[in-house]
């Protein structure tokens, strides 16, 4: 039986003989393989392809931590009194034990209850990495973000996600907020370097060369507080009841193509400076509140989003760093004393986190199998801001960390349990190479830049064309009500029709149809205002035709999405009923279900009578049901069909003798 905070704290001396044996008989613990000073000389690891990495981490016990949050028993035999007889302070046991840390072992220590006494049990937990309270901040943001290239990544359009997950009071924070502000820190110059090396390739002007800066930078920052989204960027003066700001909600929600924006202060930065700045803003306006375990813990998610996007490609998809700072997870004890409205947060909160868990473990599945792997994304909206890793139809690569973290107290262990058991799951080995979507003539999904151009013209022909003919029929009616008739319109020669746009600008070398389905019908319209030739089309013309133009590239994209769906669905296997359940006990070769229904209709409630006898007697001969039964059915079916012909006859006669 697991043991209670404070039961453990009562035997603590006899649990702490029962660690200090274990650790005299295990093995030395294992170090990482590569000394941190020549990390990045080495090259890159086995891991470094994985799709999700999971990393372990516990934190150094704080001073008086123990005496302050934990308290023995006093009415205990066994409790530990000082020379005043007073009830000893609790002095600091591990809970956790770092066996290897790379690849990471967990040792968690689960104190329990026999009827001869305390017990401890040791479980071993697997990940990628470990990290023991000894290892500082820079040594963990090396060992995860820059030995996995996660700023290189987003900046070659690629998507790198980094999540914070453990209980609260754990040190997530503590992490995340290091590891934001150092990508702050390297993003930059590691742009610059990346920049410089395009440029060069490109045989760009070498001034500009120098500076490689090529990328455009934008921020945001969401907080997600049970159900509610707010924009940590918004200041506001308005309080509530606790002290915290009041924000607008943010609907977190996807759009008609599958997209999810929702309608955040995007911030340009150019610089670590300018970027460090608005972490630290939006990090003062996030939500907390005390609980048992931590006087300041974060009641909420917050996700830091730097999105990057490449000047020299412009049309190529956008990177993205989506660094997810989660809520602490909570036990009962610590949040049975919440008020109604932080239950229900902290509800929302394990809800989302669960869905996750799912997504994660899904995600990491897909690594080793060829077959369609569901994803549940939508299930939550945690997971739906956190639809770019998760994606199965995105052809961009992606990366996820995952940093789990327990507690150092040996009274946490029973949620360090949890928390372990929640993460090990998603160490998998490295995915299957995915290549770009084969080109489908219906998907415009998969055109390239001449087929988009193609297609456009072929849309502004039609719509000029129709127009043409539309206003010729104008004239024609005119001129017939007058006496005249006007001759047919003449064929045009290539290029003599003026379509109102010019297609060139409004589809530059690189875009493809792609781009476009990522904007607002609003920007497409826009941009074929400022493509717009000649005076063939007004303004207004120009935005119905591009509206009408925009509403069928979005036709193509959802009919190729359903058929993709429809497709996935179709090769998923099919449950062999037969080979589960058995053969069923009713065979209706000889009748169809129309006419199997007539018959119930006609018995009422005589047939559930019937059946039931039956049932009784075959149990009582000892026979089989299987047998019995469709013999049963046959009988009445025969019965039912001579008077269904009985029946007949008799309408056929009657009749006959009305005729």
């Amino acid at each position: 039986m697991a043991s209670s905070a404070t039961l453990t704290s009562t035997h603590l001396p006899t649990l702490r003989t029962i660690l200090e044996e274990w650790n005299q008989k295990r093995p030395a613990t294992k170090g990482f393989p590569v000394p941190l000073a020549e990390l990045q000389k080495s090259p890159p690891s086995k891991d470094a392809s994985k799709d999700v990495i999971v990393a372990f981490r516990t934190r150094p016990p704080l001073p008086n931590e123990a005496a302050e949050k934990f308290h023995a028993d006093p009415d205990a035999e066994d409790a530990v009194l000082d020379d005043a007889g007073k009830l000893a302070p609790v002095e600091f046991c591990a809970g956790i034990t770092v066996a290897s840390a790379e690849p990471g072992v967990f040792f968690a220590h689960v104190p329990g209850m026999k009827w001869s006494g305390p017990t401890l049990t040791h479980k071993p937990y697997e990940a990628d990495l470990a990290f023991g309270p000894d290892v500082d901040n820079e040594e963990v943001y090396q060992r995860t973000v820059v030995a996995n290239d996660m700023l290189s990544l987003a900046l070659s359009g690629g998507v790198g996600c980094i999540l914070a997950y453990g209980q609260t009071g754990s040190g997530k924070t503590y992490t995340m907020e290091s590891v934001e502000h150092r990508v702050a820190r390297d993003l930059f110059a590691q742009a610059r370097i990346v920049g410089k090396r395009l440029l060069f390739a490109q045989d760009g002007d070498h001034a500009i060369a120098e500076t490689g800066d090529i990328f455009e930078f934008n921020v945001t920052f969401l907080e997600l507080l049970g159900k509610h989204a707010s924009d940590l960027l918004e200041s506001t003066e308005e309080v509530d009841a606790s002290g915290n700001p009041v924000r607008t909600e943010v609907l977190v929600r996807e759009d008609k193509v599958g997209n999810i924006r929702p309608n955040l202060i995007s911030s340009t930065v150019s610089s670590s400076e300018e970027l460090e700045e608005l972490i630290n803003k939006a990090l003062s306006h996030r939500r907390t509140s005390s609980t048992l375990r931590n006087a300041a813990s974060s009641r909420s998610h917050a996700l830091l989003t730097i999105t990057i996007k490449n000047t020299l490609l412009p049309y190529a998809d956008e990177g993205q760093l989506i660094l997810v700072d989660l809520a602490g997870s909570e036990r009962y004890e610590d949040s049975k004393d919440h008020d109604k409205q932080r239950m229900e947060e902290a509800r929302d909160n394990n809800k989302g986190l669960m869905n996750l868990k799912e997504c994660v473990r899904a995600k990491a599945k897909m690594a080793t199998e060829d077959g369609f792997v569901h994803i549940p994304w939508r299930s939550n909206k945690l997971t739906m801001l956190l639809k770019p890793i998760f994606d199965i139809e995105s052809r961009q690569p992606s990366k996820a960390m995952i940093i789990a973290h327990v507690s150092p107290h040996i009274q946490d262990t029973i949620h360090s349990t949890n928390t372990l058991s929640y993460a090990a799951p998603f160490k998998t080995v490295p995915p299957k190479p995915r290549g770009p979507s084969p080109y489908d003539a219906q998907d415009p999904r998969t055109w390239n830049h001449d087929k988009t151009v193609e297609w456009l013209t072929a849309q502004f022909t039609k719509r000029a064309m129709k127009s043409r003919q539309a206003e010729w029929n104008v004239k024609a009616k005119s001129a017939q009500l007058a006496g005249r008739k006007l001759k047919p319109l003449a064929d045009l020669a290539p290029g003599q029709l003026d379509l109102g746009v010019d297609i060139s600008k409004l589809c530059p070398p690189g875009l493809t149809a792609k781009n476009l389905g990522m904007l607002y019908t609003t920007q497409f319209v826009q941009r074929c205002l400022e493509a717009r030739t000649g005076e063939a089309l007004t303004q207004d013309e120009v935005k119905s035709t591009a509206a009408d133009v925009f509403a069928s590239l979005f036709y193509l994209i959802l009919t190729a999405k359903t058929k993709k769906r429809n497709e996935i669905m179709k090769s998923r296997k099919k449950l062999d009923t037969e080979g589960t359940y058995g053969d069923a006990p009713r065979d209706i070769k000889d009748y169809d279900e129309e006419e199997f229904l007539e018959a119930q209709i006609y018995y009422g409630n005589d047939w559930g009578k019937i059946i039931i006898a039956a049932q009784k007697l075959c149990k009582n001969e000892g026979k089989n049901w299987t047998e019995v039964y469709p013999k049963t059915v046959d009988d009445m079916m025969v019965k039912f069909r001579a008077h269904k012909a009985a029946a007949d006859r008799e309408a056929a006669e009657k009749v006959e003798v009305e005729e």
